[in-house]
C-alpha cells in the first residue's frame, strides 16, 4: 500500500463523520515548528514532518494488518468450528470497529507541497458550493454557531482538497476549513490551514497571512513565525487596513529583543 492510500485510509472516514459533535475525533495536534524566516517564508509553519508522516503510515498498516488478522482468525475458527473461539474473535473484531480512531492528518497537513490552485473542475465547484452551503446555514461563526453545521462543512472542505488537489477552489476550501478549525479552537490545524489558501494562491484575496500571524502570535505563542508572518501580511495584503495596523504594532513589539506586551484576545 503506497504512502498517499495508507494516509488517506486515515483520514477518508472522518471526513465523513464530521457531523458528529465528538470532540475526541478533533483534539490530535500535530506540532513541529519549523525554523523561523523573514518577510519570505520557506515550507508551512506546523505541517507534519516526514517522521510525522511515517508514524502515521505505520499505524495505518498495523490497523489494516490487525483487522486483517482478526478477519482471518474468525474464518479460521469458523471453519473448524470452534464456536467459543469464534465469539471470542467477533467481539474484538467488534470492539476494534468501535474503537475511537483519531484523524492525525487532515488533507490539507500531508498533500504535496507544490499544489497550486488552478483547474476549473465542476465536482470541486459543486464540492465548493456544498461547503458554502452549510457553513451559512450554521450562521457563519457569528456570535452563535451551529456546530454540527460546521462540521459537515469542514468534511466537505477537507474532501474537495483531497480528491481534486488541483481545484482553482482548493485556496478557498483551505481558508474556510481555517476558519472553521479556529473557531473550533484547533488553533494547529487553523494555523496550517490559512497557510495553505495563501501557499495555493499566492493573490489570494483572503487575509490568510494575518489570521496565520495572529493565531500563532496570540494562540501558539510562536513569535518568531508570527513576525514574519506579520510582515507578509503587510506586504501582500494591504487591502485590509485595520488588519495592517496591527500587524505593524505587533512587528514593533515583536521585533524587540525581549517583547512584553501582549495582544488584545
Amino acid at each position: 500500500m503506497t504512502r498517499i492510500s495508507l494516509i488517506a485510509a486515515l483520514v477518508l472516514p472522518g471526513l465523513f463523520l464530521v457531523g458528529c459533535d465528538n470532540t475526541k475525533s478533533r483534539d490530535a495536534h500535530l506540532l513541529e515548528p519549523q525554523e523561523a524566516v523573514f518577510v519570505e517564508q520557506e515550507g508551512v509553519y506546523l505541517a507534519p514532518d516526514a517522521s510525522e508522516v511515517d508514524y502515521v503510515e505505520n499505524l495505518a498498516a498495523s490497523r489494516d494488518a490487525y483487522r486483517q488478522a482478526l478477519i482471518g482468525l474468525l474464518d479460521h475458527y469458523s471453519t473448524v468450528g470452534n464456536a467459543t473461539k469464534m465469539q471470542w474473535t467477533q467481539t474484538e473484531l467488534k470492539t476494534f470497529d468501535q474503537m475511537v480512531r483519531y484523524q492525525y492528518l487532515q488533507p490539507a497537513e500531508w498533500v504535496p507541497e507544490n499544489l497550486v490552485a488552478t483547474d476549473s473542475i465542476e465536482e470541486a465547484d459543486a464540492l465548493y458550493r456544498e461547503a458554502r452551503a452549510l457553513y451559512n446555514e450554521s450562521g457563519g461563526m457569528i456570535i452563535i454557531a451551529n456546530k454540527a453545521k460546521l462540521q459537515q462543512a469542514l468534511g466537505v472542505f477537507n474532501q474537495l482538497i483531497q480528491q481534486y488537489p488541483s481545484s482553482d477552489k482548493i485556496d478557498d476550501a483551505a481558508y474556510k476549513a481555517a476558519r472553521i478549525y479556529e473557531y473550533l479552537k484547533n488553533y494547529e490545524l487553523a494555523a496550517v490551514y490559512y497557510q495553505r489558501a495563501f501557499q495555493w494562491n499566492d493573490a489570494t484575496t483572503y487575509p490568510a497571512r494575518f489570521r496565520a500571524a495572529r493565531v500563532m502570535d496570540q494562540k501558539l505563542r510562536m513569535r518568531k513565525e508570527a513576525l514574519a508572518l506579520y510582515k507578509m501580511a503587510i506586504i501582500r495584503e494591504s487591502r485590509y487596513s485595520d488588519n495592517i495596523e496591527f500587524a505593524q504594532e505587533r512587528v514593533a513589539v515583536l521585533s524587540k529583543p525581549s517583547p512584553e506586551i501582549e495582544p488584545e484576545e
